[in-house]
């Protein structure tokens, strides 16, 4: 992920694992922070074991990063780059997003049907919500009262009135991944991956107050990451057995461009 301020690039570092050499069995997992404008290198980070998502809070003081297999978030301070904290989470924690107040993060835990409610401030874990069949990843918007959570076992997206916490469930396509909260709070995108062996090939669009599903874009093989463009036009998403990425027009609902990348697309991220 990108930072607020578009000065740093973030991103997580899984080490292979070298067969027959015992030390590698305890090789942490890194975040890596470049600098955008230069590309080079300005920090390693040493976290938990299979870091999964980094997000920075709105406010730059922070990048949180979790880790999969460790059922925990590393707190990473952005003046001193360096983790501060360690917060307890539910099992496999995996996607996540933090509030626009940077009070709170919410952290969807793949091997089970919650999400954490990390509270910023005291770095606790002040709750954690039942919400479906494997969790992948959240959106909240932009005023803090609505969370939104893929289920990727039960091909749906949960949206939760965090007020209640009442959890409401629309049919997306097949094996969701990621969601993307517009920043104007009307639409999420839901990115339907599917699985290699059957991928999946498309974009929910789904109106968040009337909980109903208003497009379905077409896009290419296994389709996993989505973010939405700052000046509202573009969906763009990543194509993971494709290995490329879609543009979609949002007034079209529908894919303009498709763009080559590297292999296995995974997460992506816009310059602010």
């Amino acid at each position: 992920q990108v930072s607020p301020d578009g000065k740093i690039l973030g991103a997580t570092l899984v080490p292979e694992m070298q067969h027959g050499n015992d030390q590698s069995m305890d090789m942490k997992g890194m975040a890596l922070f470049y600098n955008t404008e230069t590309d080079e290198l300005i920090k390693k980070v040493k976290v938990g074991n299979h870091p999964a998502h980094i997000v920075f809070t709105e406010n730059g003081k922070y990048a949180l990063v979790t880790n999969n297999e460790d059922n925990n978030v590393s707190v990473i301070d952005m003046a001193s780059y360096s983790v501060i904290q360690t917060i307890p989470t539910g099992k496999g924690p995996h996607g996540f997003r933090i509030s626009k107040d940077s009070k709170y993060a919410y952290i969807a835990n793949m091997g089970e049907d919650s999400v954490s409610v990390i509270n910023l401030e005291t770095m606790k874990e002040e709750k954690k919500m039942k919400v479906g069949s494997t969790p992948v990843t959240t959106g909240i918007t932009s005023d803090g009262k609505t969370l939104v959570v893929t289920l990727n076992a039960e091909n749906a997206l949960a949206i939760v009135d965090l007020a209640n916490g009442k959890v409401e469930k629309v049919p997306v396509g097949q094996g969701p991944a990621q969601v993307y909260m517009d920043s104007d709070d009307t639409f999420a995108y839901v990115a339907n991956q599917g699985t290699k062996d059957a991928p999946s090939h498309s974009v929910s669009k789904i109106n968040i107050k009337t909980k109903k599903v208003v497009a379905t874009i077409e896009t290419g093989k296994g389709t996993h990451g989505v973010v939405t463009s700052p000046d509202h036009q573009y969906v763009f998403v990543t194509n993971m057995f494709d290995n490329t990425v879609s543009v979609i027009d949002k007034e079209q609902n529908k894919v303009i461009k498709t763009v080559q990348v590297g292999e296995i697309p995974n997460g992506i991220s816009v310059m602010p």
